[in-house]
Parts: structure tokens; sequence; C-alpha cells
């Protein structure tokens, strides 16, 4: 096969996989969520003043290298996870960036001396996904 009948058959390939993946990630939004995970014991490391909006349950804790990733969930759709941190980081004094997609946002954050992101995934029909990534400023 000629290079380009090879560079054809990958491009159709990659985006035949570009598509499946999109499809898949828009169905978690559909399905139900199921026995939500357990909370962990005592409270994550968070910077000062960090803001927690409400329905949010933290589930683990780890480090990675000099960040600490706090996993967790909030109750609800992730448009109303998203508006809860937006609002929240606003109302304690962090700096933030924003964006949200379909399935999933993020929203940076600066203060408490840390910076860092709250990713925030549609992982099915009424519970959003959240990976908080702290760095330390």
């Amino acid at each position: 096969m000629s290079r380009i009948g090879v560079l054809s058959v990958f491009v159709v390939l990659l985006a035949a996989a570009c598509g499946s993946e999109k499809k898949s990630e828009e169905g978690k939004a559909e399905k139900e969520c199921g026995a939500a995970p357990a909370a962990m014991a005592g409270q994550p490391t968070l910077p000062a003043k960090f803001p927690t909006p409400d329905m949010v349950t933290y589930t683990a804790e780890k480090k990675t290298g000099p960040s600490t990733i706090v996993s967790g969930y909030r109750e609800g759709e992730l448009a109303e996870a998203f508006d809860d941190y937006k609002s929240a980081f606003s109302s304690a004094g962090y700096v933030t960036k924003d964006e949200k997609e379909e399935d999933d946002a993020e929203v940076n954050f600066s203060g408490g001396s840390s910076t860092g992101q709250v990713k925030m995934i549609q992982s099915c029909k009424d519970r959003t996904t959240l990976s908080i990534t702290i760095r330390p400023q």
C-alpha cells in the first residue's frame, strides 16, 4: 500500500475512534448512577479558605510530587457543579479561569498559597465526578 493509502486508512481509523470515544462519553450522562463511592475518613488537605460547595463528598487524597490530588463527587448534574464551584471560588476571593463542555468542565483557581484545577466529569445521570489538583505556589 502506498504512503497516501496508509495515511488515508490512519485518518479514517482515527476519526472513527474519536467519534466512538465521544459517543461513549455522551452515554455516561444518561446511565443510572448506582451506589455512591464511600467518603474518605477525615478531611482532605485543602488550601486555606478553599470553598467546598454543598453536596460534595471527598473520597480520596494522594500526593503526586509537590501536588495533591483530591478525588470526590457532587450529587447532581455537571452544570450545577460547575456553577457552584465558579460561584464559591468567586466568593472566596480565588482567581479563576473556567471552561465547560457538554460532559466535562474545569475551574482553575489561585488562592490560599496554591494554584490548581477542579476537573468535573458527568459520570452518570445524577453524579459529577471531581478531581481537584492542588499545587503549592
